[in-house]
């Protein structure tokens, strides 16, 4: 995944309330944040986004929060094995919008329905489900 992707997920997962709006608000970067919302609605990416996603970053840190979209999280593969199992995520609702991906509970053994999905604090959507092989 690119590294927009990753910045878009992280701050979908913090978007779920009104407190980020609020802060937003607060810390002068309401605009950025509302077209950081309407990209993720509409799946769109440019150099707009990230230069948005930028400013949340440095009013939020100016304020004492660092790593609003920013992680120090890496991908290390997997070791051993030849096995290529699958595995069901629910995925950003957005055709290009980010990276989140939020692991299923496994269903019953007599099949007792789906859970729900978690919602896309961006684009206000639920999540889908995505397989992946690994």
């Amino acid at each position: 995944m690119d590294e927009v992707a990753e910045r878009l997920a992280r701050l979908c997962m913090q978007a779920g309330d009104d407190g980020l709006r609020l802060s937003a608000e607060r810390f002068g970067v309401a605009g950025e944040l509302a077209r950081l919302v309407a990209a993720a609605r509409a799946g769109t990416r440019g150099p707009s986004v990230t230069a948005d996603l930028d400013a949340l970053d440095d009013a939020f840190a100016r304020h004492g929060i660092d790593g609003l979209t920013l992680g120090d999280r890496a991908f290390e593969p997997l070791r051993g094995g030849r096995s290529r199992p699958v595995v069901t995520v629910w995925a950003c609702p957005a055709g290009i919008a980010c990276s989140r991906l939020e692991p299923q509970e496994q269903q019953g053994r007599r099949g007792r329905g789906r859970e729900e999905p978690p919602h896309c604090g961006l684009a206000g959507e639920p999540l889908v489900s995505r397989k992946f092989r690994l």
